[in-house]
């Protein structure tokens, strides 16, 4: 799992730094366009970003509980976050250049971020760990 996190980690991190040049890129004068644009592309952006540094503290510091059911929820954690990463990525580019307002699928990767976090957070709070 510390091997998944820290590709994932690495992966979302090049994701953040290709969207931040298809911006520049694609708008380079930033005064031209509504500034309600340029925050949701911007927050967008920062989300991406904020996925990647959970994964790649994840698979700096992971350590696998001793507990059966704590694994499961470190395991089940690890799912929904690679899940949430694919869904930020996914709302940068249809909020941003699709719709240009917001929706739901940021909102979701937002919370399953959370839950993922959480999962791990109550699987790994245990006394017995093991480094694997």
């Amino acid at each position: 799992m510390k091997w998944t996190h820290l590709i994932m980690g690495l992966l979302v991190f090049v994701m953040f730094v290709v969207t931040g040049q298809y911006m520049s890129l694609d708008f380079p004068d930033k005064d031209a366009m509504s500034q309600e644009l340029r925050v949701l592309m911007r927050s967008r952006h920062i989300y991406i970003l904020f996925s990647a540094l959970i994964h790649l503290v994840l698979g700096a510091y992971i350590q696998i509980s001793l507990p059966r059911w704590r694994q499961i929820l470190q395991y089940s954690g690890s799912v929904v976050l690679l899940f949430s990463s694919a869904l930020l990525v996914w709302a940068f580019f249809v909020e941003t250049y699709s719709t240009q307002h917001n929706s739901s699928i940021s909102f979701f990767g937002i919370i399953l971020s959370l839950a993922g976090v959480g999962l791990h957070l109550i699987g790994g709070l245990a006394k017995g760990n093991t480094d694997r």
